[in-house]
């Protein structure tokens, strides 16, 4: 498999969650005891983070750090503000931001989960990782397998095969059923070489429900590891049908012009 991505969804989730603009008049309500500026920055928030998810980068920074100028002490602002200089390419400036947001609420598992993707993403895998299994470990975060998960791949881009596959179990052990992490699984008991194992996280992977052109094309070669030519051929045969023009059915029509 290509190299693991890790995040994205988790930081794109935490945007679609918040409040539009539409609604802004709702949440105007929730501010209400609150000081001026800290209620200017909420509502500044939820309508930059809008523009933001819907990739409006100059409205959005414009509010985003309005509010941050509204209320440095608000930690979702300052987080909010890491992923809007991340996607203006701005990479120093993002990480103070996402660093001051968890300074802010330290114990935060979204918070340690959206930095730890950014610094992953940004080759400093073993504080990344560490974070996201923080976040993991909160017994209030909503979703622990998709931060084990991540974190996993995390170790996995920084070359500590045995940290990500603690993490995919301890994902799984969450989620058993959890197909993203028994298709990892398969991949990486492949890639260790231990085919039986991979032939059962990925036995594992189609129970879900679940194909693809990379999940036949691993069991193609975790078929030709265990030597039973006669499964690899069922996959094969599967992968030319249903996936004809991808990558992987290419690879494939390769390796049997040049077995070996």
């Amino acid at each position: 498999m290509k190299r693991a991505a890790v995040a994205l969804l988790v930081v794109t989730a935490a945007l679609a969650g918040c409040v539009s603009s539409n609604n802004v008049s709702t949440s105007n309500r929730k501010t209400l005891g609150k000081p001026d500026n800290e209620r200017a920055a909420e509502i500044n928030l939820q309508i930059g983070t809008d523009y933001l998810r819907k990739n409006n980068l100059v409205q959005a920074k414009e509010k985003i750090d309005r509010a941050v100028e509204q209320n440095p002490r608000n930690a979702q602002a300052q987080t909010t503000a890491g992923m809007l200089y991340e996607r203006l390419g701005e990479s120093n400036k993002a990480e103070a931001y996402f660093a001051k947001g968890l300074s802010l609420d330290p114990k935060n598992p979204e918070l340690q989960n959206n930095y730890g993707a950014f610094l992953c993403q940004k080759g400093k895998y073993e504080r990344g990782a560490k974070l996201m299994i923080d976040a993991a470990s909160n017994p209030l975060y909503r979703t622990p397998e998709v931060a084990y998960l991540n974190a996993a791949n995390c170790a996995r881009n920084g070359g500590d095969m045995k940290a990500a596959e603690a993490n995919l179990r301890s994902a799984l052990k969450v989620r058993p059923k959890f197909g993203e992490a028994l298709i990892q699984m398969a991949d990486l008991q492949y890639k260790q070489t231990d085919y039986l194992s991979a032939r059962g996280f990925l036995e594992r992977y189609q129970e879900v429900g679940r194909t693809n052109a990379a999940s036949l094309w691993l069991g193609v070669r975790i078929e030709r590891g265990l030597g039973n030519e006669a499964a690899a051929k069922n996959y094969a045969e599967r992968l030319k049908l249903e996936y004809p023009r991808a990558a992987q059915t290419k690879e494939l029509i390769e390796s049997e012009r040049n077995p070996g």
